[in-house]
């Protein structure tokens, strides 16, 4: 809080109309650039380390650069979450602008990006409310998350409605994902449940989810065709959905696919298509599609999904 700002709310009578939340995440999020930038989402990258190098993902190393390096490396690239300092700066930056802050992140199964922000979180006191989420999930699952709390942070809304908006579209949110092999989840240790599948694919393509924080198999298919109706299956068989992002790592034509189906069947709703970053990609490796949806809000007296 500035000198000027501190001696405004020292003056009587003078009443501050009040400071827009702002909306903080962390690069595995694999939003789009143009949605951080309209939105005004503050986005914290992890890091992506080959060897003795160290990349932020998504700002010193794109997902083009990512995966061409990929193939090339004898040894697996590995990654690291912010450090409880980095978290600390954004969020003192912020206290410049406002009062609130609410922070979403990937599963603290997955990494300890979540926990890191808690702690830094604690440090700023008073001088700023700050909510931390963890959202049990990643990618674009967790996007839709940040992004309806970032639009009605926009909109106006306080602290615990934007945190109430985030948590609704977690709830609410499904995710599908088909990879080419497990071999990169298993190396990275984030397999979780899917590691019933490995032995028993041959050539077997895996159908994976994201279920309290972990890996979670949902089937296998022989042909990629069969993976992609798989995938639109489980995200639309519930019904309505307000919103829709295809994700891929290295085949843009199958995300194509996906969106003109999804275009087909759903009109009238937002449909984005996103390029899984590199610190996702690490664990997934080439060859990823994957869809993010968000069911449609429930009406009074229908059941919830």
């Amino acid at each position: 809080m500035t000198v000027f700002q501190r001696i405004r709310r020292l003056i009587p009578g003078q009443r501050q109309a009040p400071r827009p939340v702002r909306v903080v995440t962390d690069s595995t999020a694999d939003l789009p650039a143009e949605i951080v930038a309209e939105l005004g989402i503050t986005v914290i990258p992890l890091q992506v380390i080959f060897g003795s190098q160290s990349f932020r993902d998504g700002v010193d190393l794109t997902a083009e650069e990512f995966f061409k390096r990929l193939p090339q490396e004898k040894e697996l690239p590995t990654t690291s979450q912010p450090s409880v300092g980095e978290f600390q700066q954004t969020y003192e930056a912020l206290a410049e602008t406002t009062d609130h802050v609410l922070s979403i992140h990937l599963s603290a199964a997955f990494s300890g990006t979540v926990g890191a922000a808690q702690q830094a979180a604690e440090t700023l006191g008073e001088r700023c409310q700050i909510e931390v989420i963890d959202s049990g999930t990643v990618s674009m699952a967790m996007g839709f998350a940040v992004i309806a709390a970032a639009r009605a942070a926009q909109d106006g809304a306080d602290l615990d409605t934007c945190t109430r908006v985030a948590q609704s579209a977690i709830r609410r949110q499904r995710l599908a994902l088909a990879v080419d092999t497990l071999e990169y989840l298993r190396r990275g240790g984030r397999i979780g449940r899917a590691t019933a599948f490995i032995g028993s694919l041959l050539r077997l393509k895996p159908i994976l989810t994201i279920r309290d924080g972990e890996t979670f198999p949902l089937s296998r298919v022989r042909t990629r065709k069969k993976a992609l109706d798989e995938i639109l299956r489980v995200c639309l068989e519930e019904g309505g959905i307000s919103e829709a992002m295809v994700m891929f790592t290295t085949d843009p034509k199958d995300a194509t696919y996906l969106t003109d189906v999804i275009r087909r069947r759903h009109p009238d709703i937002p449909i984005h298509e996103g390029r899984i970053g590199p610190a996702i990609g690490v664990h997934v490796g080439p060859g990823l599609i994957g869809l993010a949806v968000v069911l449609a809000e429930q009406r009074a007296g229908e059941d919830s999904p």
